[in-house]
């Protein structure tokens, strides 16, 4: 990268700014009296300038409330009254119910949703499972107790085993005394 071309180089000088030649108008708005700083009009207020010369009256300037009031009013003025309905039949979604709620249904239990009515059957389904299983009656219960009765066996006859070992040492341990107190006699 060539010195001096980064994008923080600072240009010296800069623009110049003239003041615009501004002169207050009979309605207390500020104009330009230089051609190049006055505001280009477009095709609304060129339509707008046309319908005023041809003599009809321009609209004052609604604040913004009440420009929202208007829209309001308006909006009120279209929507049709109770009972009347002037929208099309072709229009209408067959699949829109307007449910009305009483004050008996505040009481009802309300209806579980599919993924709560999911859950619930799941977990009634895995306390049926652990019920059964601690019963001894599911296939994984009855492989657990055949293997824990093996394992049961396995230790008895290790213990046996142990036992018998120790009592042949003892006994041998026993005969091997007598064995030098006859050699002492």
């Amino acid at each position: 990268m060539v010195r001096g071309t980064g994008k923080f180089k600072t240009k010296r000088g800069g623009g110049r700014n003239f003041s615009k030649h501004l002169v207050i108008d009979e309605d207390g708005t500020a104009v330009s009296l230089d051609k190049r700083w006055a505001p280009r009009r477009r095709r609304d207020e060129e339509e707008e300038g046309e319908e005023e010369a041809s003599g009809s009256a321009a609209q004052p300037e609604l604040s913004r409330a009440e420009r929202k009031a208007l829209k309001k009013k308006q909006a009120e003025q279209k929507q049709p009254v109770d009972g009347e309905s002037d929208a099309d039949a072709d229009l209408i979604n067959p699949n829109h119910v307007e449910k009305k709620m009483n004050i008996s249904d505040l009481g009802a239990p309300r209806e579980l949703t599919r993924r709560e009515r999911e859950a619930k059957e799941k977990q009634e389904a895995k306390d049926r499972y652990w019920k059964l299983h601690l019963a001894g009656k599911t296939d994984e219960a009855k492989s657990d107790l055949a293997r824990l009765r093996k394992i049961k066996e396995e230790r008895e006859a290790a213990l046996a085993k142990r036992k018998a070992e120790a009592e042949a040492k003892a006994a041998e341990i026993e005969a091997k005394r007598k064995a030098a107190e006859k050699k002492r006699v």
